[in-house]
């Protein structure tokens, strides 16, 4: 009966003393969110993207305090002040006297070293390309010209038959789709936000301006809000509503992509989609 005692008591201490590790072993739920994906190369990358979802915050605000970067980014604070420091040692946040952080100057040196380097020919021309490769219609991109409107680039449909217009034209605001986006943002209008259904921004018509085509249109923002409006166009014979419908979904979502790639498109709060 000792023996067998004993024996128990050993179990229970060995029990007890596992226990003690398990509850050392258990990371704190800050500590969890540091070894999140730590294994092979997930780590580093991780790590960017917390950085990187710090700094995309400051588009809801230019000031945020510590408690409001931990809602928008589901950061735990003590995290965030570990990246905030070291966001801050290299220039990319700085932090305000009465606690607060703004961005930091380099940003706006990349910025500028962006909005330098960049034309707007370069997203817009390959992104009219593949709005033809995918529908087999002409694209275009048209800006506001006083009281009338422009052709700034165009891709032509390869089929023999097609809506022909060239670009540095400039034509009247008609009642077709183009012209019906240009007149609503004549006085300008928010961005979208990331939750806009592009969708809804976009203008369809047939037979309207000319008799002969149809189109579909959608609005382009850049930073500083509308900037144009891109469409595919055709015959009316071609533009069934099957192929109206495909070309749609085709130029709502390349108009969401162009927008984005020039800043377009504001923060989910930014107060819902354009007026």
């Amino acid at each position: 009966m000792a023996i067998k005692a004993t024996r128990a008591s050993v179990r229970r201490a060995g029990e007890r003393r596992a226990a003690v590790k398990a509850k050392v072993r258990a990371p704190a739920p800050e500590a969890a969110q540091e070894d999140e994906d730590a294994t092979g190369d997930e780590r580093p990358i991780a790590a960017v993207e917390r950085a990187l979802s710090v700094l995309s915050a400051f588009r809801a605000a230019p000031r945020l305090s510590l408690s409001e970067l931990s809602k928008l980014t589901g950061l735990f604070k003590s995290t965030l002040l570990r990246i905030l420091a070291t966001l801050e040692r290299n220039g990319y946040v700085m932090r305000l006297a009465d606690g607060q952080y703004r961005v930091g100057g380099i940003l706006f040196e990349l910025g500028s070293g962006y909005v330098a380097s960049f034309h707007i020919e370069e997203v817009m021309k390959p992104a009219l390309a593949q709005l033809v490769a995918a529908t087999g219609e002409t694209a275009a991109f048209y800006v506001r010209a006083g009281t009338q409107r422009q052709c700034v680039f165009r891709v032509d449909s390869p089929q023999a038959v097609r809506h022909v217009i060239t670009a540095g034209q400039i034509l009247e605001l008609d009642s077709a789709a183009t012209s019906q986006i240009l007149r609503r943002y004549e006085k300008g209008g928010r961005r979208p936000t990331a939750e806009t259904d592009y969708t809804a921004l976009c203008r369809s018509t047939s037979g309207q301006g000319d008799v002969d085509t149809a189109s579909v249109a959608a609005p382009i923002f850049d930073t500083g809000g509308f900037i144009g409006v891109i469409n595919i166009s055709g015959p009316v014979h071609r533009f069934t509503k099957p192929v109206a419908a495909r070309c749609l979904t085709e130029l709502a979502a390349t108009a969401a992509r162009l927008s984005r790639a020039l800043g377009g498109i504001g923060p989910d709060n930014a107060g819902g989609p354009p007026s």
